[in-house]
């Protein structure tokens, strides 16, 4: 679980905290109480470290970093639909979602061979709905966070619409013409 970490991280910093503030107003403590509150969080993140174990804390760490730092289109792409084929994709534009929860979808734009398409629609049980061009605004309405490139409305006369819900907060999305090489994707996580 990774709530020793945050509360361990949540300890270190109330104690850096009491530490400005001594630093900012040193005639509020005695010396006494000082080191009373020092040994108090010494204890605590020291018992925290003893019942957390340095490999633990290191490995949450570790995963904090690395969900965090920006991740490639074609890393993303990977981890929604695994290994692309040879050379049958390329990501024109892509926004990753940065804090999961809070930013709510990955937003991808890519160029598909017809074979990755229908690679990709195979793995998951979409339902498929068509679209004229005409009815677009009324399809893109719940897309409303959209970045300014993500206009599936381009893609031609008809519009093809594969949906998956996985539970009523996460659903993936996409959106392809009928010659099934440009394709929208939206990955939402509410």
């Amino acid at each position: 679980m990774m709530a020793d970490t945050i509360l361990l991280v949540a300890l270190i910093i109330c104690l850096l905290l009491f530490l400005i503030y001594i630093a900012l107003k040193p005639i509020k403590f005695s010396k006494r109480q000082i080191l009373l509150i020092l040994t108090f969080f010494s204890v605590a993140i020291v018992s925290l470290f003893f019942f957390t174990g340095f490999k633990k804390l290191n490995a949450d760490i570790s995963r904090i970093i690395r969900n965090s730092s920006p991740k490639q289109p074609d890393e993303v792409y990977s981890l929604l639909f695994k290994k692309p084929l040879d050379s049958c994709m390329t990501a024109i534009n892509f926004k990753d979602q940065v804090i999961p929860k809070s930013d709510c979808c990955i937003w991808m734009e890519v160029k598909l061979c017809p074979t990755e398409l229908a690679r990709i629609i195979k793995l998951k049980n979409y339902q498929a709905s068509v679209y004229n061009k005409l009815d677009s605004l009324n399809l893109l309405k719940p897309f409303s966070d959209k970045p300014i490139w993500w206009t599936p409305q381009v893609l031609g006369d008809t519009i093809i619409k594969l949906n998956i819900r996985f539970n009523d907060d996460n659903q993936q999305t996409l959106f392809f013409g009928r010659d099934s090489s440009h394709v929208y994707l939206c990955d939402q996580a509410l």
